[in-house]
């Protein structure tokens, strides 16, 4: 074979590896350096709180329905991924900084978790939907997938700063000193706004939901 026929042959297979699958997983997994599981698919281990009221179904961590489930450890920055599918109507969210005791709400921070296009929360306030550090920073609307699919979001905590991405859209950057520096948006208190670290936890209401692919990397100041 003639060195252009060579060089022609290669370039071919550069091409097709950038647009293939196998470099698209390449891709994807260089986005994942750093992340450990924080859920192994078969039972509760490295979780704590109400752990009657979540389950491994399929491989999957299911509410059903369940309270406040923490992780055993503490994180102060971080960056939280996983997937959600919610059932019509319902209703959790995601403590962070959170201590395993008290309202997280309040005591931590929650991000909303939210089927908020059901017809019973037409009337919610912008800071109770989905995405939102409950009472504290709204998000922006509608990106959630409909009812029975699978979502994809990602937490940040990085000092002051709060980022949420829900299915690859950014609904929350948020300074959280500048957002409670003249009372927060619900009129409440939020001691845990000053928190500099806490536990994970899924902050359930009752309702079904399902969680995958829980994994994190903890960020260096």
């Amino acid at each position: 074979m003639s060195i252009r026929a060579k060089w022609i042959m290669g370039l071919a297979t550069v091409l097709s590896c950038i647009a293939g699958p196998a470099c698209q997983s390449f891709a994807e997994d260089k986005s994942e350096e750093g992340f450990v599981p924080l859920f192994n698919g078969k039972d509760l281990a490295g979780w704590v709180g109400d752990t009657k009221g979540y389950i491994v179904e399929n491989g999957n961590l299911v509410c059903k329905p369940g309270g406040n489930l923490y992780t055993e450890k503490e994180y102060a920055d971080f960056v939280f991924r996983f997937e959600f599918k919610l059932t019509p109507g319902a209703n959790n969210g995601v403590g962070i900084r959170a201590p395993l005791k008290g309202d997280a709400a309040y005591e931590g921070m929650e991000i909303q978790i939210l089927d908020d296009r059901h017809p019973k929360y037409k009337d919610i306030r912008p800071y109770q939907a989905h995405g939102s550090i409950y009472g504290v920073v709204p998000a922006k609307r509608d990106q959630l997938k409909p009812v029975g699919e699978w979502n994809t979001e990602e937490i940040r905590a990085k000092g002051r700063q709060i980022t949420v991405v829900l299915n690859g859209v950014t609904i929350v950057d948020a300074d959280i000193d500048k957002a409670g520096e003249k009372g927060t948006i619900d009129g409440n208190k939020h001691p845990g706004l000053k928190n500099e670290k806490g536990h994970i936890g899924f902050l359930g209401h009752g309702d079904v939901i399902e969680f995958r692919n829980l994994r994190i990397k903890e960020l260096t100041k």
